[in-house]
């Protein structure tokens, strides 16, 4: 476990939550908290575990294409050269069964940082298929890629969208925003492009250019593990249609977490602004919110998910005692719904916390050794 990551994201929580919480009236914000309309509300973590389970659609859709390596066998009954088997198709795994997997993953994201559970699934999923942990955590990396793709086309689409009215009164310049994310979604696309089409060449780029630059080797050698990891992903693809469905159910699940914001918002009897409860509005607030979170923060994001929601809702107006009731209430329930069924689906995969240490060291030294073919394979 990191230490410095925790520390940064213990300070960058401590700050966020400071300027939320700072000169906040607390009886009105339990005023509007005493009204929510928990039916309605409930509704919206409905809509999450749904979203949820669209993202292991797309999981699915990633891992049908991949191979169990070749193996070969233990002796041979003759002194000729050992035969090796072809690669197996790996038996496709059921979606209840992969989204209990990715429930647990996200269970154990709201405990331990660094994105844990995405170790914990990968680790689960190798143990059940016999794929190498590495290649599962490369689907989960292009699986965040995809989200970030997502999430700026929705994001321009809102600004887009956007009434002058609301950037007027708030101060906010949609148009420059809308280039800065519009450039932003280009690299990303283009980017995706070539990490498909070269992905051993941009690999060996970004080697050469890091042994230049006066880092660490440490730091070296974990930036090009990351790069080949998503390189490594991408080559796994031999056609594009996975990518190409990945793709648009990212678009579909962003859809369907942007809805989950309007029976919420509905659920409190307070008004929120009309342009708000808009498609432009629960756009925006879907962008802004969780490209965000791409911040280090503490598990849960805890402090970063309140600041956003704070900051995307004064964009339209609303004071600051409702935005804090409602982004108190809104993260809460969404941990502890994942709470809820991340543990029941943790209890079903037969999973002890004594395991998890010995999990993250494992797959560390795995991608460790990955990484090390990988030198000697360049350095040939």
């Amino acid at each position: 476990m990191n230490i410095r990551r925790i520390a940064l994201g213990l300070i960058v929580s401590a700050i966020c939550l400071y300027f939320v919480l700072r000169g906040v009236d607390w009886g009105e914000v339990l005023n509007h908290l005493s009204q929510v309309n928990l039916p309605l509300f409930l509704l919206s973590m409905v809509l999450m575990l749904a979203a949820y389970f669209l993202m292991a659609w797309r999981w699915q859709l990633l891992l049908a294409p991949l191979e169990l390596p070749a193996a070969t066998p233990a002796t041979t009954p003759d002194p000729s050269p050992p035969t090796t088997y072809p690669p197996a198709q790996v038996p496709p795994e059921g979606l209840f069964s992969l989204y209990s997997k990715m429930l647990t993953g996200y269970f154990f994201n709201a405990f331990f940082p660094a994105r844990a559970g995405d170790l914990v699934r990968a680790y689960l999923l190798g143990r059940k298929t016999g794929l190498p942990k590495t290649t599962i955590l490369a689907t989960i990396v292009i699986e965040k890629a995809f989200d970030g793709i997502a999430l700026l086309v929705l994001f321009l689409l809102s600004l887009i969208l956007l009434p002058a009215a609301i950037s007027t009164a708030s101060g906010l310049s949609p148009d420059v925003l809308a280039w800065v994310a519009g450039i932003a979604l280009v690299a990303a696309i283009a980017g995706l492009l070539l990490f498909y089409r070269f992905s051993d060449s941009i690999v060996r780029l970004v080697e050469r250019v890091f042994n230049v630059l006066p880092l660490p080797r440490k730091l070296e050698r974990l930036i090009v593990r990351l790069v080949e990891t998503f390189a490594g992903g991408m080559h796994i693809f031999k056609t594009p249609r996975p990518l190409l469905f990945a793709g648009i159910i990212s678009l579909v699940v962003w859809g369907v977490v942007a809805a989950m914001f309007l029976p919420a918002l509905v659920s409190f009897k307070a008004t929120f602004p009309a342009e708000m409860m808009t498609l432009a509005g629960l756009l925006f607030m879907t962008g802004l919110v969780n490209l965000g979170l791409l911040i280090p923060a503490l598990p849960g994001n805890v402090g970063t998910y309140e600041a956003l929601c704070v900051a995307a809702m004064a964009v339209f107006g609303v004071t600051k005692e409702l935005a804090v009731a409602f982004a108190l209430v809104f993260h809460v329930g969404q941990l502890v719904t994942t709470l809820a069924v991340g543990g029941i689906a943790f209890w079903t995969q037969n999973l002890s916390l004594a395991e998890m240490r010995p999990t993250e060291q494992a797959a560390e030294q795995e991608a460790a050794q990955s990484l090390d073919a990988f030198d000697r394979g360049t350095h040939a």
